[in-house]
């Protein structure tokens, strides 16, 4: 039971035979790595350095940092920091202030620590980036507070905020949503360098990127994307000599993933044809939740709104039978945990498949193995393997 992902330049929605003949032969390699018990060996042909790491918990600066991932591009942003997670971290990454609150207790250790430290901001924006009310929210500080916090922020003489954050929304598909987003972010940024004093080292636009996960969807035009992109930097080049930072997540990660497991049993109950498989649910949840939403369903599927990251949409995932058959059924594919909820998929017309066959998952790139119930009646925990340029395979076991 693994993720497993490649490091892919392009990807198509749909996959040929012998591309999946090509994936059943690398899980089949990695499997045979995997009980020959070579892990340790692979593990250390990790790449060292990434771009930038966005950073939501102490734990996962500590392993930027293990990973060897300079300070200036580790940027640790999530609600609720305390001040313990502050003194721990404050000297291995760029803090993003996430309140006033923070601000003043990063203000705090920094006073003990007789230094002044540059730090960021996440900002409420009051852009809505597809019409309508602009909504509270639980991130950041709402943007028309600013000015009124001017002078309680010009008093926290240990600190100096050099960056600001700001996040609206994951899965956008349009590059005109998107550019319209960004530039009102630049915008934002040179009111705080005019009107609040701001010493701008950074402008982090969040994510955003979006995958078209089914093929009701069209691919975010990237090269368009760009080119707008473009005319942002040369239209706020000299209001803001500084970098600008777009967290790419799923964008990069979620094709180049595939969740794979194997048949364990088959049976028929009144009629219904059931695939029984290892760790369903607690190894890849989001097509169990996939499942769940389209049974509370009370109108079109397509008008689902989606819960991100936890659900997307009821058809963002292909189940596959990695067999050379081409007799085709109708089954119900299901864990083999102790709830019904365990379901991957009802109803699906695969190749008729037999206990040992492998079942891929496309999509599984992002917000899989981190946000799966991986304790679960204490089963199994699956393994990441990953693939290089070279085809080698890297084993995480957890």
């Amino acid at each position: 039971m693994a993720i497993f992902k490649k490091n892919k330049k392009e990807e198509t929605k749909k996959v040929s035979t012998q591309e999946d003949n090509e994936l059943k032969d690398e899980i089949s390699k990695a499997y045979d790595e995997i009980m020959s018990g070579n892990k340790e060996e692979k593990a250390e042909e990790q790449p060292q350095q990434a771009p930038k790491d966005d950073i939501a918990f102490e734990n996962e600066v500590f392993k930027s940092i293990d990973a060897g991932m300079p300070k200036e591009k580790i940027i640790y942003s999530s609600a609720g920091k305390t001040k313990q997670d502050i003194e721990e971290t404050y000297d291995k990454c760029i803090i993003t202030a996430d309140s006033y609150h923070e601000l003043e207790v990063i203000n705090e250790v920094a006073k003990e620590h007789n230094i002044v430290l540059r730090v960021g901001v996440r900002i409420n924006s009051n852009y809505a980036i597809e019409g309508g009310d602009i909504l509270p929210n639980k991130f950041g500080i709402d943007e028309e507070s600013l000015l009124p916090h001017k002078e309680f922020i010009d008093s926290l003489k240990n600190i100096k905020i050099c960056g600001i954050h700001v996040h609206l929304k994951s899965q956008i598909l349009n590059y005109e949503t998107l550019y319209n987003y960004y530039k009102d972010v630049l915008e934002l940024a040179v009111f705080c360098v005019d009107e609040m004093g701001f010493d701008m080292d950074f402008v982090n636009f969040g994510g955003g990127l979006g995958v078209a996960y089914s093929q009701r969807e069209n691919e975010l035009e990237i090269e368009s994307l760009g080119q707008k992109c473009r005319e942002l930097i040369k239209e706020f080049k000299e209001k803001l000599n500084c970098r600008l930072i777009i967290e790419s997540g799923r964008f990069i990660v979620c094709k180049s993933g595939t969740y794979v497991t194997y048949i364990i049993d088959k049976k028929v109950s009144r009629g219904a044809n059931y695939l029984i498989v290892a760790n369903g649910y607690n190894g890849f949840h989001k097509t169990t939740l996939a499942e769940m939403v389209k049974g509370y369903a009370q109108g079109p599927l397509e008008d689902i709104h989606a819960v991100e990251p936890l659900f997307t949409s009821y058809d963002a995932y292909e189940v596959k039978v990695l067999n050379k058959s081409q007799e085709k059924e109708e089954v119900t594919v299901c864990g083999n945990l102790c709830t019904a909820a365990d379901l991957i998929g009802k109803n699906l017309v695969l190749p008729k498949a037999e206990i040992g066959d492998i079942i891929a998952i496309t999509n599984a790139g992002s917000y899989g193995f981190t946000l799966s119930p991986i304790l679960f009646s204490s089963h199994d925990i699956p393994y990441e393997i990953y693939l290089n340029s070279k085809n080698q395979a890297i084993i995480s076991e957890y």
